[in-house]
């Protein structure tokens, strides 16, 4: 039997706080991250150092915030989810930019700080938009909406943020290969995340359905 998406229901206040605490906490974290490369890593067991200096630890933890806002949009209507968004987003936005100018030199302070709530905004409004449209066409296809949803988002969002922040200061060649290379690994964690949205999303729901008959 198919998988049919749950009736979406009003968003309760614990709900809408325990949500936009915990994206306001990776959105605030990723800020910080993201002005630090990762370098290199050495994988022991096949003996194999991967350069990863054009990789910011920020592509570790950004894709979370977009598994947070897909969990809430497989249960919840479009409405209280953009509400929770607004929410979330204007909370961090001033550690957001205090952030950038702590953890940054003051002429990329600006900057970053521009970019960030610039790539934010778009980014996380565009995965919300998208992740309905794909639920109204495809209902049955859970893994396809979370998964194009936010690697479509995330495309944006990485774009935006790099050429903000850096077009004119670095080398055009280092500013693409700053966006390429943390997309590849945003889009890698994406991929990691469904079956994280399925136990959360899908899985409880076909449970408590199944009890219910």
């Amino acid at each position: 039997m198919s998988y049919m998406p749950p009736k979406e229901k009003a968003m309760n206040k614990n709900t809408f706080i325990i949500a936009i605490s915990l994206f306001t906490c990776v959105i605030v974290a990723s800020n910080y991250f993201v002005s630090f490369t990762i370098g290199s890593v050495h994988i022991p067991f096949i003996d194999i150092t991967l350069n990863l200096s054009h990789v910011t630890y920020g592509a570790l933890t950004y894709p979370l915030s977009f598994l947070i806002m897909d969990i809430l949009s497989e249960k919840h209507g479009r409405k209280d989810v953009l509400k929770a968004l607004r929410y979330g987003l204007l909370i961090a936005f001033l550690p957001s930019c205090a952030i950038a100018f702590i953890s940054n030199e003051p002429h990329l302070a600006l900057r970053i700080a521009i970019a960030s709530v610039s790539a934010f905004f778009v980014a996380q409004f565009l995965d919300v938009v998208i992740f309905y449209r794909l639920k109204q066409r495809f209902p049955s296809l859970w893994w396809f909406r979370n998964g194009v949803s936010a690697c479509m988002a995330q495309c944006i969002d990485t774009f935006v943020f790099f050429h903000i922040a850096f077009l004119g200061i670095l080398p055009y060649y280092d500013v693409f290969m700053l966006f390429l290379f943390d997309y590849g690994i945003k889009s890698l964690v994406n991929l990691l995340d469904i079956p994280i949205f399925y136990l959360i999303a899908i899985k409880t729901y076909k449970k408590v359905r199944y009890i219910g008959k």
